[in-house]
């Protein structure tokens, strides 16, 4: 009965693909955050939520939307208008609930557009479509 041998050369080949790979998957979801940075709001998807969101100490707002959801315009034209005004203080995402199922299942998202308040890893606050002043409020309770 022949045994599977592994050469040097071969071991040192899975070791370094094994660590590219670990390597790239970090760098992807770093760059899903980060890609739609212009306006101060960025995209985050349900595998990189935990570490963006629940592991954030600063005040994070999370605006759950969809492509085809007219109002969900309006709510994001605000987010961009408070990320500017809060940049640094508060941090800024949006989820398209369209090609991400686990966050606005697991935070009972029914409504869009929805936004989702967090501190220190704990949800602390829903707001639907409402005024800046009204987000205003919201946020300076939060901070």
């Amino acid at each position: 009965m022949a045994t599977p041998t592994i050469t040097m050369s071969s071991f040192i080949f899975i070791i370094l693909f094994h660590t590219l790979s670990a390597s790239m998957a970090t760098a992807q979801l770093l760059n899903a955050a980060t890609q739609d940075t212009s306006n101060g709001v960025a995209s985050i998807t349900d595998e990189n939520f935990g570490s963006l969101v629940l592991n954030s100490e600063t005040l994070v707002l999370v605006e759950f939307y969809a492509p085809w959801c007219a109002s969900c315009k309006g709510v994001h034209s605000k987010m961009v208008e408070l990320a500017n005004d809060y940049a640094g203080a508060v941090k800024f995402f949006k989820l398209n609930v369209d090609d991400n199922r686990l966050a606005p299942y697991a935070y009972w998202i029914q409504v869009l557009p929805t936004v989702l308040f967090f501190k220190n890893g704990e949800h602390r606050y829903r707001l639907y479509n409402v005024s800046k002043t009204t987000f205003f409020k919201h946020i300076k309770q939060n901070l």
